[in-house]
């Protein structure tokens, strides 16, 4: 339905190693200037503990600006890795905040196990720890329906405000609770400020999501140009400009669209540009139709107004400048791979260009025609269908080893630039077999359609 790049780091991208220093420089600086104003060190477990919530409350703080969509931000770190980090980090912040209250309490199994289970229960109802454990409660019911929120009667419109907005109210709850009870803004309020900064910061991270995005959609309006059958199961939907604003972006991008005819509504979804600068000021997109949201997109009618937010991501050409390229698509994968191909087409591409296609049945297919004429028209540039169920023309059977062993030649595997995109098991099946017939990793970007 909808698709947020996955892809491999680019330079300057936010990292799990890069995120672990900024916690780390976050947890020692003002941890070391409360030692030097006379923190007293108890002993090593209760600094650890105390370690680990610092730093536990930090990450979580900079969740919401890896989840927003702050330009300087999305220009320097990318948009799409910073989504993969926050979701991946955001289970294990949870987990950790579960259990900081029994973590505080664990050394009393231990030394008085008797005691254990009323300190349990006085951590849970002092008053002065109630911020912390309302935070805490509220955290894990969001943290719940953001794990199964494909199985809850909940549209993605609901799901996503109430994600953003309770964890604004975890985001102060859980400051107040850390000014209030932590001991070490008694001996450093630079620790106190930093709280305070991280917890502003990512207030003003959701007011940008929810405030200023929507008023810079208003002010850059698009409307729809066509809409038209890709294929059995795809629709393609061409938008162009309405007004005179600027407008660019590279192949292989994505944008979030809004059909609902008002600027500030949530129902927004991602999808890859399927065209590229030179059709501007007209956009095109495949959609896959899915009995959702992507289903009614079907159903718009040329001039009706609709809105983009965007463009984001580095599924893009920059990391193959001099090097083949090898793209693989899988399904309605095949947008943002157009977009390359299409790209490629237009710069009079000399390289050595391979597109392997796979999808269900022959009638799924989109742009065959295109493709096929693509091999007359670019240099060195040739074309695999793989289908399940095989039609003319085409291989039969999925994108495995077999078919990128018989593909690929050692020199490909050692030099070319590798974009995959498909349904996330075809991604991750297609990487992993890439990897292990010894492309290197950073000749690798793929992008899953999945969010």
């Amino acid at each position: 339905m909808t698709d947020i790049s996955n892809t491999t780091p680019r330079s300057g991208a936010v990292t799990l190693p890069r995120l672990l220093v900024w916690l780390a420089a976050l947890v020692l600086l003002p941890y070391g200037l409360a030692l030097s104003q006379g923190l007293e060190i108890r002993n090593v477990y209760t600094e650890l503990v105390t370690a680990l919530s610092v730093a536990g409350l930090a990450a979580m703080l900079l969740q919401f600006v890896l989840a927003g969509r702050i330009g300087w931000f999305v220009r320097r770190a990318g948009l799409d890795q910073s989504m993969l980090l926050h979701r991946k980090a955001g289970q294990w912040i949870a987990a950790l905040f579960v259990l900081h209250p029994f973590l505080i309490v664990l050394p009393r199994f231990i030394v008085a196990p008797q005691l254990a289970a009323s300190d349990i229960w006085l951590t849970f109802t002092a008053p002065e720890t109630a911020t912390g454990v309302y935070a805490m409660a509220l955290m894990a019911v969001l943290v719940l329906t953001s794990v199964f929120k494909d199985r809850l009667p909940m549209s993605y419109e609901a799901w996503r405000l109430s994600h953003g907005v309770g964890f604004a109210v975890v985001a102060v709850l859980a400051t107040l609770h850390a000014i209030t009870n932590g001991r070490h803004g008694v001996y450093n309020h630079w620790f106190d400020a930093m709280w305070i900064a991280l917890c502003a910061a990512a207030v003003a991270s959701l007011l940008d999501t929810y405030l200023w995005h929507p008023y810079r959609r208003a002010r850059r309006p698009f409307r729809v140009a066509a809409v038209e059958r890709a294929s059995a199961r795809d629709t393609l939907l061409t938008i162009e400009k309405d007004g005179d604003f600027p407008f660019d972006f590279r192949a292989g991008q994505f944008a979030w669209i809004n059909t609902s005819g008002h600027a500030g509504n949530l129902t927004e979804h991602p999808f890859s540009i399927a065209s590229t600068p030179r059709d501007l000021p007209r956009l095109s997109f495949v959609v896959r139709n899915l009995g959702d949201y992507t289903s009614d997109l079907a159903g718009l009618a040329p001039g009706q107004r609709v809105y983009l937010d965007g463009p984001f991501g580095d599924f893009t050409l920059e990391i193959a400048a001099s090097q083949d390229i090898v793209l693989i698509a899988g399904g309605v994968g095949i947008g943002p791979i157009l977009g390359l191909l299409r790209a490629l087409r237009d710069q009079g591409c000399t390289r050595r260009v391979r597109l392997i296609y796979g999808s269900r049945n022959p009638e799924d297919v989109v742009a065959r025609d295109e493709i096929a004429a693509a091999e007359a028209q670019m240099a060195d540039f040739k074309a695999t269908l793989v289908l399940e169920n095989a039609g003319d023309g085409a291989e039969r059977g999925l994108i495995d080893r077999m078919v990128l062993s018989r593909k690929l030649d050692a020199d490909q595997i050692a030099k070319a630039a590798f974009y995959v995109c498909g349904p996330p098991q075809m991604t991750r099946l297609v990487v992993r077999t890439l990897k292990s017939l010894g492309v290197p990793r950073r000749h690798i970007r793929f992008e899953q359609l999945a969010f």
